[in-house]
């Protein structure tokens, strides 16, 4: 839940917790960003992150470090765990481990960052996938933990006369949240605040990177490129959001890049 705040996740999709805007203190950073800087040196660059403003981070492709000791960094940097991207792979190989080293982190949520090319093969594919998730979910309930799934842009694309993202809708289990990525579905040809609107409750994390369409479309921090984000921020106000997340595949200078996001984030922010 948002730090000093209470939880919105169980709360009716007209009550008044969803009526709040975005908090200085739900802002956070995926840490698959600074990836290159994290693998030569995780205690500087978390360092570097919570003097660009940050408080909390998503984890993602961190370099092999155990759960206690990752712990301490961490805590050092004054940077508190929110999530986890933990591959459908890892999962499906060991989900209690998974499970187990998130729990020792005190890290909430455990999103799935996407598929595997055989996963999304046909519809019934993407059916066997939402299945083998929803058999995650009691798993990742008995810690203490929340399951979500993170989309790119394939997710919208036609598949067997729907789409994976729709199968999606229907198949996962009500416990698994969505964690809309506001640029990829730009890419795919969707309106990120009608898809928030549209997902409703299911949404409790958003990742904020901006679009810039041409001459091909790349990824930019929040604040840089094309995307209503004072709309899609309200919209994450009607359905409840807890976190929203700066993050970018490519990015240009990480630790500038993730300073700009921050700032521009933050003066949106109540």
């Amino acid at each position: 839940m948002p730090a000093g705040g209470t939880s919105t996740a169980d709360a009716p999709s007209t009550g008044m917790a969803y009526r709040r805007a975005m908090k200085h203190d739900q802002i956070a950073l995926q840490l698959y960003t600074v990836r290159e800087l994290t693998a030569t040196d995780l205690p500087g660059t978390l360092r570097a992150v919570a003097d660009a403003g940050y408080g909390s981070v998503e984890l993602a492709a961190m370099p092999p470090t155990e759960p206690a000791a990752l712990k301490r960094l961490l805590a050092d940097a004054n940077l508190r765990p929110i999530a986890s991207h933990e591959g459908i792979g890892s999962m499906r190989a060991d989900a209690v481990a998974v499970a187990d080293r998130l729990a020792t982190l005190s890290c909430p949520r455990l999103i799935l960052p996407g598929m595997e090319h055989a996963d999304r093969s046909s519809a019934d594919a993407v059916r066997r996938f939402a299945d083998d998730v929803n058999g995650f979910v009691g798993i990742v309930a008995d810690r203490g933990l929340r399951l979500g799934y993170h989309n790119h842009d394939w997710e919208f694309e036609p598949l067997d006369g729907t789409t994976t993202w729709d199968i999606l809708l229907e198949r996962l289990a009500p416990e698994v949240e969505l964690e809309i990525d506001v640029y990829w579905a730009a890419v795919a040809g969707r309106n990120p605040v009608t898809l928030i609107r549209e997902t409703g409750g299911r949404v409790r994390t958003l990742h904020m990177k901006d679009l810039i369409a041409k001459p091909q479309p790349h990824d930019a921090p929040a604040g840089d490129g094309e995307l209503d984000f004072p709309a899609i921020i309200a919209a994450g106000r009607e359905v409840g959001i807890e976190w929203y997340i700066a993050e970018q595949d490519d990015p240009q200078s990480p630790i500038d890049d993730i300073g700009r996001a921050h700032l521009y984030l933050a003066s949106l922010a109540d």
